[in-house]
Parts: structure tokens; C-alpha cells; sequence
């Protein structure tokens, strides 16, 4: 392997220590300095590899997803709230502005950014399959924006990356059954690639040539480009693992089914270090279970577990041609290098997840925390994992100090009854906020 020596341990970020976070996504211009959003509703930086993190900005009742940066300064962040869709900042996220001039017909959801330079922005969504797919952009930093109304190729959007101004790929989910938006599922679609050499202005299915393939009730989640030929997706999928892989620009895609020993499937993440070796993560298995994480030596045809390198991973960054450090996002952010890890900072997925789980599963949640003295708000937010907002189980002006204990029982804001999975709760104190993750089991 090119980085003999290199591991993955995680880094001093929240969720490093206490179980319960998910981070969305990460970004890094360069080996020390990046930032990552989390479930807590927070944008936090690092400038000296990961070894520390200061939080830039919290949002009480806002799911951050995606974050991408031009240089050093000019960054954006996506959200699933419509009402804070796109978050600018042009000082290293020092401070941060609402894009308040998206255009009629963006995304409702922003799940995936590329940001190509200070001038040039894709972004995509939703990751809902009953609201509307679309893709904004702007080529004058985001002085304007257009967007790009993508219902005739998707159902679902998620990742995006353009290598230029012009040249780029979206994946997502396209209907399969022909249902009307407001009543189509997850069940319903199958994966798509879009490829477009014209800033948008048309799209090509990739897929196409081997669609009879693509089974039902799977989608693509992310996206690598390891080098100008080489390109990988992972395919979410709540039964079979599996990605496409690409090797001449992003025309032609295969199809890999993770075929490592515990049946890893439910996935997000993806990462190649090379066109050898690379690992994919995500929540687990049909019953969130897991949080796997599985490797591969030779390009994707077979592979293994490695539920060392992290759990619950959603996205992987690499910095340098060959590779000299990477970093990964999951329940924290996760660091691929060379250096010696820290006392008590190396452990395997089915820990993490079993003391989780440990922690919040059940068909009825409680939800302890402590109301300090003089506390002017309380809230407390759920979202399922996907980043739709649930319910709001608490809203309290000058709340009462001390311990408390509220329980979840698992229904939406209009009273439904949710399915068995995985569900984010976030309590917020005068904007301060925790989160942690619960587990519905049908049991």
C-alpha cells in the first residue's frame, strides 16, 4: 500500500469522546486546516489537523448537511431547512450570512455543494423523494444564482462534484414506478449518474447502458473523484452494499457489491486512497445495527471488514497526490495518518455503536440533560436520519433549572407513528446544543 505505516484514529471533535454525534461532512483546503458540520447544529473549524476544534457557528433548528470551501476565506454550507437553505461566509467562517437570493425553483434542501473556485458553486438536492430535485449555481460568487430543474432525470439528488466550471457529475434516485412526488418512496427509485459537459444546461444518464442492473430501492449517496479517469459512487441501499466505480472520466460505471463477511449494507461514505485501496461506511445494516465500515485492496471486486478505521461514516477527504493525510466523517471526525495515536483513541465501530445503542433504544426514549440557572431557552428538536425534521418536543422560555427527564415516543408532530431506525435528537439552551442518536427497534 502507497501509505504503509498511515491508520485511521479519531480526532479530538465532538463525538470523539461521547457517542451520539453525526457529522455530516468535513472539508479541508489543506493538511491542518478544515471544518465539519455536525447533528448538533454546529460549524466547527480545525487548523492544526484535527488536534483541536472551535466552534464558528450554532443553529438551534437547523440540520447543516454539506460544506465546501474555495481557499482559505470564501465557504459555503448547505442545509435540510428551507428556511436557512445555503449559508455563506468569506472570512474562514468567522462569521456567516444567510443567502437570502436563491432563485424560484432551488432545491428545498441542499445536500451536496461543489464548490469549484471563489466564483463557481454547484449545489444539489433533495435528498426527499417527495420534494422537488433541482441544482443551483453561480459563476459570480454568488452575486446570483440560476437554477436547474432536474424532475425529468431524478427523484432524489444528493452529492455533486464538477471538476470545472463545466464539466460535472450529480447521483441520486430516479423514480421507478411512476408515482406522483408527493407519494413516492425510497422503494421507488433506483440509482442515477448525471453527467454534463455544459454547466448543466443538459444531462446525461450514465447508467443507462446497464440500468437492468440497478436494483429498486437504491440510490447513489456520494461521490470520489480519485483522478481525472477514475471516479467511484457508493450506492445506499438498506439490503446490499454495493458501489459503481468508473475508469474513463465518468462515461462508463460497473457495479461492486460489497461482498465482505458481515453483509455491510446502508451505505454512505466512500474513499480511495489509490485505484486499489479504498473503504466505505455507513449506518449499518437494514436495522441501523452496525454503523460497518469495510476495505478493499483491489479496486472493489472483493472485500473485507474494517470496522477499526471508524463508525457511521458519511464522507472522505484526502489531501495530497499520492495521499499524506486523510480525513473521514462519521459519529466524529476521523484522521488517516502516520502519527502515533493518542492513548484511547483508537476503537472499532461495534464498540461505538454498542455502547450508543446502550444509551438511546427502545420504543420509548428518555432524554435526560440539565437546565442550567438563569436559562432563558430550552428547545429540543428531532430529526430522522435523513435529515427530516420531526417533531419539537420541547419550547420553553426561562425554563426551569435542574434535572430533567422527557421521553420520545417515536411520533411526528402530527402523532404518526415513525418506522424502526435511526433518529437524531438535539437539545438546544440558549443556542447551545447536544445531540444524540435513538434508536427505534420494532423488536
Amino acid at each position: 500500500m502507497p501509505t504503509e505505516g498511515f491508520s485511521w484514529r479519531r480526532t479530538k471533535a465532538p463525538g470523539s469522546t461521547e457517542p451520539g454525534y453525526r457529522t455530516d461532512d468535513i472539508f479541508f483546503i489543506d493538511a491542518s486546516t478544515g471544518w465539519a458540520v455536525n447533528s448538533a447544529g454546529s460549524i466547527i473549524k480545525t487548523s492544526d489537523g484535527g488536534n483541536s476544534w472551535v466552534s464558528q457557528a450554532e443553529f438551534e433548528d437547523v440540520y447543516l448537511r454539506s460544506v465546501g470551501f474555495a481557499d482559505a476565506n470564501v465557504g459555503w454550507v448547505g442545509t435540510l431547512t428551507s428556511t436557512h437553505r445555503l449559508l455563506h461566509t468569506t472570512d474562514g467562517g468567522a462569521s456567516w450570512r444567510l443567502v437570502n437570493n436563491l432563485p424560484p425553483g432551488s432545491p428545498p434542501a441542499i445536500c451536496g455543494l461543489s464548490v469549484v473556485d471563489a466564483n463557481v458553486v454547484y449545489a444539489s438536492g433533495t435528498n426527499f423523494p417527495d420534494r422537488p430535485a433541482a441544482i443551483i449555481k453561480t459563476t459570480d460568487g454568488g452575486r446570483s444564482w440560476s437554477a436547474i430543474n432536474m424532475s425529468a432525470h431524478a427523484a432524489i439528488l444528493v452529492d455533486i462534484y464538477f471538476k470545472n466550471a463545466l464539466e460535472g457529475w450529480v447521483v441520486g434516485g430516479r423514480d421507478d414506478v411512476g408515482q406522483p412526488m408527493a407519494r413516492r418512496k425510497r422503494d421507488d427509485v433506483e440509482p442515477v449518474v448525471l453527467h454534463t459537459i455544459d454547466g448543466g444546461a443538459t444531462w446525461t444518464d450514465r447508467l443507462a447502458p446497464i440500468r437492468r442492473l440497478m436494483p429498486r430501492g437504491e440510490w447513489g449517496w456520494k461521490i470520489q473523484a480519485l483522478d481525472a479517469q477514475t471516479l467511484f459512487v457508493s450506492l445506499e441501499n438498506l439490503l446490499d452494499g454495493a458501489i459503481l466505480r468508473s475508469d474513463d472520466g465518468g462515461v462508463n460505471w460497473r457495479r461492486f457489491r460489497i461482498n465482505d463477511r458481515q453483509r455491510n449494507s446502508n451505505l454512505e461514505g466512500i474513499g480511495f486512497v489509490d485505484r486499489n485501496h479504498g473503504w466505505v461506511g455507513g449506518w449499518g445494516d437494514i436495522d441501523f445495527v452496525g454503523g460497518f465500515a469495510s476495505a478493499t485492496t483491489d479496486g472493489g471486486t472483493t472485500w473485507d471488514d474494517a470496522n477499526q478505521i471508524g463508525f457511521r461514516l458519511n464522507r472522505f477527504r484526502f489531501i495530497g497526490n499520492p495521499v499524506t493525510v486523510g480525513y473521514a466523517s462519521g459519529d466524529t471526525v476521523y484522521k488517516f495518518t502516520d502519527e502515533p495515536a493518542p492513548a484511547g483513541m483508537i476503537e472499532d465501530a461495534a464498540t461505538r455503536a454498542a455502547a450508543e445503542r446502550r444509551m438511546l433504544d427502545g420504543r420509548e426514549v428518555p432524554i435526560a440533560f440539565d437546565v442550567p440557572a438563569g436559562a432563558r431557552r430550552l428547545k429540543i428538536n428531532v430529526w430522522d436520519r435523513f435529515g427530516r425534521h420531526m417533531n419539537v418536543l420541547a419550547d420553553e422560555i426561562a425554563p426551569k433549572p435542574g434535572a430533567r427527564l422527557l421521553t420520545w415516543d417515536f411520533r411526528d408532530v402530527e402523532g404518526e407513528q415513525q418506522p424502526s431506525g435511526a433518529y437524531i435528537i438535539r437539545v438546544s439552551i440558549d443556542g447551545k446544543s447536544t445531540s444524540s442518536i435513538a434508536y427505534k427497534s420494532d423488536g
